[in-house]
């Protein structure tokens, strides 16, 4: 075991993933202690923040090597994303959940019997209550008695999404002055926190705290959980890619002249490729891993190689993406995006689940940007998205007949990990361009899924 000032690792027999916890000082030792037992081959990190505007900074540090991150609290996952836009590595947060939230109600009512618990308030309640002077929706009686439970992750979600990078950075020091202000007033005898950064102001001015921490097994089923998006997320990096590449100025059944190979190769090496290339026919195909095509082409959303073979070359391409489970499937979905692009004017990717993406936009020369109307480039700019993105949703609520979508099949009709899907949604909700339209019950006791309506 190494110990360092702001880092605790525990290294396993075997590392294969390198976990990253982003935690508060105040919970380092619980976490710690919570997996001093944890059998799963892993590298266990733990990191300390000391507020919103730190976290940021620490997820940065380990970004690259990092193979996953856990950080404690929605709203501390929340800032991070605000400041980075979207994560690139699986990340989960850890928070006390409804079992926790109980658990630790009934074991501070039980040990502290002349609590009362009107006069207790939640401190994660204060940014969100109506009416701040007397904030009786943030206390434990009102919560308990009053409100649906079920429904307070989903008020915290909405709370966090509205939210600005100023919030993020202000949210901590103003719940602690606004809880010193209530506790000297005599409005409250007791804090329930859930901002651990916040206690050591607390515990400073005399104001009673508790913090409700999670449960010892609930931390271990998560980072389980984060192992095995880890898992996928390395299976699919590693799924066979075929590109199909046609010169767009020669005629079918014509055979492609060795200077299109000659290039393609050219481009390949230039932008560090590792591939093997194929002639077929007409056709010249490149066969890689997912991994590498995302990357050539970020995330699947830019096109570096037409941009590339019309520029050096002078070469005008029609390109498909094909991702497939084999190299079969893959240079089967390659040709069939390339279908789409010689019937357009862009590059297409037909992925492992059957879906058309496309058309790809150009790193040099910014994607429709030509002949759309007004209103796509209004909504793009209200919900600090691309055109692409806004263009991809219309030709989704055409396809399916409905303008309700939940996060999961928005990222299986894109082809992006529900992560990524929940931030555009996100993105459209605070642009105003979707609405909670309802929740919809799973089979599962898990939260109810949320369904969005497009205003598209």
């Amino acid at each position: 075991m190494r110990t360092f000032q702001l880092e605790y690792t525990r290294e396993a027999s075997t590392m294969k993933q390198k976990i990253v916890i982003i935690t508060s000082k105040y919970l380092h030792p619980f976490v710690e202690k919570a997996f001093e037992d944890f059998k799963e081959d892993c590298t266990v990190t733990i990191a300390d923040y000391t507020n919103f505007d730190h976290i940021t900074d620490i997820y940065r540090k380990y970004e690259k090597t990092a193979d996953g991150f856990m950080i404690s609290g929605t709203t501390a996952m929340a800032a991070i994303e605000h400041h980075i836009g979207e994560f690139q590595k699986p990340v989960i947060s850890f928070h006390a959940d409804l079992i926790s939230f109980y658990h630790a109600l009934i074991k501070l009512f039980l040990e502290r019997r002349d609590l009362d618990p009107a006069r207790c308030i939640f401190d994660f309640m204060l940014p969100i209550v109506k009416d701040p002077e007397h904030p009786v929706e943030a206390t434990a009686d009102y919560l308990i008695l009053e409100m649906d439970l079920n429904n307070l992750a989903l008020t915290m979600d909405k709370w966090a999404s509205q939210s600005t990078i100023g919030d993020f950075s202000m949210v901590e020091m103003n719940i602690a002055l606004r809880t010193i202000e209530l506790w000297k007033a005599g409005k409250i005898d007791m804090v329930l926190c859930a901002y651990s950064s916040t206690m050591p102001l607390l515990d400073e001015k005399g104001v009673p705290n508790y913090f409700l921490y999670p449960v010892k097994n609930q931390l271990e089923s998560q980072i389980k959980e984060l192992l095995a998006q880890i898992k996928l997320e390395k299976y699919r990096e590693n799924l066979p890619v075929a590109i199909a590449i046609a010169d767009r100025n020669k005629t079918s059944g014509e055979k492609s002249d060795d200077s299109v190979q000659d290039a393609v190769q050219k481009v390949a090496k230039a932008l560090l490729i590792d591939a093997v290339f194929q002639a077929e026919s007409e056709i010249y195909y490149i066969y890689t891993t997912h991994r590498v095509a995302a990357m050539l082409t970020k995330n699947f959303e830019v096109e570096y190689l037409d941009s590339a073979l019309k520029d050096d070359y002078g070469i005008s391409t029609a390109i498909g993406y094909g991702i497939g489970n084999s190299i079969t499937e893959a240079k089967k979905h390659a040709e069939n995006a390339l279908r789409e692009s010689w019937s357009s004017t862009g590059s297409f990717v037909m992925n492992e689940s059957n879906q058309i993406i496309g058309p790809l936009g150009s790193s040099q020369l910014p994607s429709f940007q030509q002949n759309l109307p007004d209103d796509i480039f209004q909504i793009a700019e209200k919900c600090k998205l691309s055109t692409l993105t806004i263009q991809k949703l219309i030709s989704i609520v055409k396809m399916n007949g409905s303008y309700e979508i939940t996060t999961n099949e928005l990222a299986n009709h894109l082809g992006v990990t529900v992560r990524n899907a929940n931030r555009i949604l996100r993105n459209l909700e605070n642009g105003g361009a979707a609405t909670i339209a309802h929740t919809r019950s799973t089979a599962s006791k898990g939260r109810p899924v949320k369904v969005y309506r497009l205003n598209l």
